[in-house]
Parts: structure tokens; C-alpha cells; sequence
């Protein structure tokens, strides 16, 4: 299942590169969005871009059918390979991994620079190749991904203020 989000900021590349790779900035979004036990476990910038890794508990509201695969809060880990191509675009390939949950998040996010500020392009793919409730489960997951991405967006349009 995939999931095609184009998110757009009043702010540059650079200002919002920065807030999605300071551990500080990572931190504060995950607890805003009720994470806990949040950790950043990597978090490291040089002149090619960053790497991100950071572990959090998440709730759930677990239909009882997928009560086995889903806990009501469950140990998420997201690790973050960003590059910058040097012409203002910053692009991350994605892994996240919902502890003990047979299914496989991964994708990319996209800066890119326009007139009034930049895109973010949210690209993401959920599968779970378990027979019968893998369909279930994945179409669970990627409906709570999509809630979070876009209390993500809320938040960071929020944390930047206007442009």
C-alpha cells in the first residue's frame, strides 16, 4: 500500500532540512505527538546530508482482529539517510520498523525548493506479506501511518510559523 503526500512550507530547504535533522527538533516533535520512551539514537550531519535513527513507543487503537501483531503502544524505529544533491534538494530513504509487526515500512522524503519555499514529497510503502490478515494489518498500518504523517505536518508547519 502506498501512501503520496506533497507537503508544502513557507521556509527554505535548508531551514527545513535542519528542524528534520537536529535531535533536539526530533525530540520535541515526538513527545508533541504523544511518543514516549523516546530516544535519538543517531543523529550525525556533514556536508552530504545526515543520517537519523530514533526509537519510540506509539499508541495504537488495536482492532481486536489484529490484537496478535499490535500492541495499544508499540516499539517503532525509524532510521533516516539523507543526502543533498547540492542544488538545494535534500532527499531521505527511509526504514521503519514497528518492533515484533510483520510488516515493512519504507520510502522517501523529498525537499525540494519553490518560489515561496519548498515541498516536502512524503513517499511511503507498507506491505505484510502474511496470508489472510496480512491485508488487514497492512491496510491498519498504513491508515496509522497516514495520521501521523499528517500530525507531522501539522506540527512542523506549526513549529515553523509563517514564512
Amino acid at each position: 500500500m502506498k501512501i503520496r503526500r506533497d507537503h508544502e512550507y513557507a521556509h527554505s530547504t535548508d531551514t527545513v532540512f535542519d528542524l528534520f535533522t537536529d535531535a533536539k527538533e526530533i525530540e520535541a516533535k515526538q513527545q508533541a505527538l504523544d511518543a514516549r520512551n523516546m530516544r535519538v539514537v543517531e543523529c550525525e550531519r556533514d556536508a552530504d546530508g545526515a543520517v537519523v535513527r530514533f526509537v519510540r513507543e506509539l499508541p495504537a487503537d488495536v482492532p481486536g482482529v489484529l490484537g496478535k501483531f499490535l500492541q495499544p503502544w508499540n516499539t517503532v524505529e525509524q532510521a533516516e539517510q539523507w543526502c543533498s544533491r547540492g542544488d538545494g534538494v535534500y532527499k531521505a530513504d527511509i526504514d521503519i520498523d514497528i518492533a515484533n509487526v510483520p510488516v515493512t515500512i519504507s520510502g522517501t522524503l523529498e525537499l525540494e525548493p519553490v518560489e515561496d519555499g519548498c515541498v516536502n514529497h512524503v513517499r511511503m510503502e507498507i506491505d505484510c506479506g502474511i496470508p489472510f490478515v496480512g491485508k488487514t494489518l497492512a491496510e491498519f498500518v498504513t491508515k496509522d501511518c497516514k495520521r501521523i504523517i499528517a500530525e507531522e505536518y501539522e506540527y512542523i508547519r506549526d513549529r515553523l510559523g509563517p514564512g
